[in-house]
């Protein structure tokens, strides 16, 4: 029977749902880690929310490699590799500048940042090359940004399997600070404490191509149940992974006159309408999905299989009103929605994912009265 875990690299399960078929799932996967009202929708913006982080290698180590022809930065590392990890932070007045904020950043260890470990942060030691996998959590330098390195390989399955776990702590602008936040963490292990406004927000970056992974870990005597030469030969065909890009937002908004006027923004762009308008709005992509492998290895036997993967993307949409987003038939991820009945400056966010990264772009929309 064959064990499809052990070298699989794992796909984050809602981020792959079209959206077509489940916006709520890939929105719940996708958004932030502070706690949301229950007495709201999710996609609502009323709060600092983290909605998402990237990773890119920033510099590639003796193990990395080149971003594919018309790619951009490897959101997927090696050993040697300096990665840059970024989050991207929503508020109700637009997007947060996180320098302000004073996140601090943590390499997770073991599965995770969770349960006992939380409360070990303040005394977290700093981190020097994050070993694969990563035993002991550790600090990375505060600022807006961490950036980090990629130590020593041992043991493959684990490295492919786990990753590296990277969390940022930070504080919001209508609640504590951060330094508040890691203290409320702290005193979790005596007493209870509230932790609204605080983020907590973790992702994980993974580690590959699986074919390059095992061919280092041979290199360095890592654990391995299978060395290179067992690899079929279509894997080492398979290259990089790079986050989906969106180019622009194509808009149909409604004209003063009647009808409406198609139009196409960039992100950060502002779009004019009046109250009660209704909008529809899609994502043109700067590339399409790519290929990749899945790994399969046969428990009783090790013999070695892959399956070949194209990317399903998903988008997931939120608004600093409660007004909902209903997904139509058209391309782009397209969604309807309307504006309020009163007018005001509002923004609109987008994520738009694969199963293996995402990246976040993002509307003003200034609502005028009739």
């Amino acid at each position: 029977m064959p064990l499809r875990a052990w070298l699989r690299s794992r796909a984050r399960e809602g981020a792959a749902a079209p959206i077509g078929a489940s916006l709520v799932m890939v929105a719940a996967a996708l958004a932030g880690a502070s706690c949301l009202p229950e007495e709201r929708p999710y996609w609502v913006i009323d709060h600092t929310d983290a909605l998402a982080m990237r990773f890119e290698v920033i510099e590639p180590g003796p193990w990395g490699a080149d971003p594919p022809p018309g790619g951009g930065p490897v959101v997927e590392a090696m050993p040697g590799d300096r990665v840059r990890a970024t989050a991207f932070v929503a508020g109700p007045e637009g997007p947060v500048d996180v320098a302000a904020l004073q996140p601090r950043w943590f390499v997770c260890g073991g599965i995770g940042c969770t349960g006992g470990q939380v409360v070990d942060l303040t005394e977290a030691l700093p981190c020097g090359p994050v070993a694969l996998p990563n035993l002991d959590t550790c600090a990375l330098d505060p600022g807006p940004a961490a950036t980090f390195e990629l130590g020593p390989l041992r043991d493959v399955v684990d490295a492919a399997s786990i990753g590296v776990i990277v969390m940022m702590v930070a504080g919001t602008p209508e609640g504590p600070s951060t330094q508040e936040c890691l203290r409320r963490a702290d005193a979790l292990a005596t007493a209870s404490s509230s932790l609204r406004d605080c983020l907590f927000f973790v992702r994980t970056l993974r580690i590959g191509p699986t074919w390059r992974t095992v061919v280092a870990g041979a290199a360095m005597g890592a654990t391995s149940p299978v060395g290179p030469s067992d690899l079929p030969w279509q894997i080492s065909q398979v290259e990089p992974d790079v986050a989906p890009a969106i180019a622009h937002f194509a808009a149909w908004v409604p004209a003063p006159g009647g009808g409406e006027y198609f139009l196409e923004a960039q992100s950060g762009a502002t779009l004019s309408v009046g109250t009660g308008d209704e909008l529809t709005l899609s994502l043109v992509e700067a590339a399409p999905p790519q290929t990749y492998y899945s790994v399969s290895v046969d428990q009783s036997t090790l013999a070695v299989s892959v399956s070949p993967i194209v990317e399903i993307r998903g988008a997931a949409w939120f608004a600093t009103v409660p007004a909902p987003f209903e997904a139509t038939a058209g391309p782009g991820f397209e969604v309807e929605w309307r504006a309020p009945e009163q007018p005001g400056t509002h923004h609109l966010y987008v994520i738009l994912a694969d199963g293996r990264s995402a990246t976040t772009a993002w509307l003003r929309v200034e609502v005028a009265g009739r």
